[in-house]
């Protein structure tokens, strides 16, 4: 009698990992696949509210991750389910990077990842000025805030599989889309960066977790900063 393989655990970090082989959009999808846990089937509306993207958008991504054979699909309809596959990058095989300027059939590997995020950052900035929450472009426009090597060094001891640079971009851009930009941005994501740090749990997951009761909140940006901001008390 044959028995199915027991799946591995999907993790964050493990989309992270990934982040320079991804778009912007194709890393928010892939972090709202993953916190699903093990039994992974949203609808398109579903993520698209969760990720705060347009479902054409949804719809475009998932296509591109299955192409990237990160994503899998079983079943139709309201029966679709998801299948994550975050080890590409560990078997050494490939996945395109024409959305982050590189030439089609291009590879992207763990080796390349520092040239390969310089571009995307470039690029990153370019695509969200086209967007129309201005607030998010302004955000990532400002570049990565500088951490003390203290702090930087604390995560990698908490969590040696984060990737400090990416999460910042994705919680640049959350923080954004909630009107948290400019100097406040920069003051949130230290204090993030510092909680995880201190606690072990990523700026992406605590963020997240702090704007899931957040639905018709009035002035978002000022309740999310009272929030982050309650970290370090």
């Amino acid at each position: 009698m044959h028995t199915m393989p027991r799946k591995a655990r999907n993790y964050t970090s493990d989309v992270f990992r990934l982040a320079p082989c991804l778009t912007s959009d194709e890393l928010l999808v892939l972090l709202a696949l993953v916190d699903y846990g093990d039994r992974i089937f949203p609808s398109q509306a579903a993520l698209a509210a969760k990720t705060r993207l347009h479902v054409s958008t949804v719809k475009r991504v998932l296509a591109s991750l299955r192409t990237k054979e990160l994503v899998r699909t079983i079943g139709s309809g309201k029966a679709l389910t998801y299948h994550l596959d975050l080890a590409q990058a560990e078997r050494g095989t490939s996945l395109t990077e024409s959305e982050v300027g590189r030439s089609q059939g291009a590879r992207c590997s763990l080796r390349e990842s520092e040239v390969v995020a310089q571009r995307e950052r470039g690029i990153l900035t370019r695509e969200l000025t086209t967007q129309t929450n201005q607030g998010a472009a302004t955000a990532a426009a400002g570049g990565v805030v500088a951490l003390s090597d203290d702090i930087r060094s604390a995560i990698a001891m908490r969590d040696p599989r984060g990737n400090v640079d990416a999460q910042h971009r994705v919680v640049s851009r959350m923080l954004g889309e909630h009107g948290v930009i400019g100097n406040a941005a920069q003051e949130a994501w230290i204090a993030l960066a510092r909680n995880w740090a201190r606690t072990g749990n990523g700026a992406y997951e605590t963020l997240a977790e702090m704007l899931t009761s957040m639905v018709e909140v009035r002035d978002p940006a000022a309740v999310l900063m009272y929030r982050i901001r309650r970290l370090a008390a």
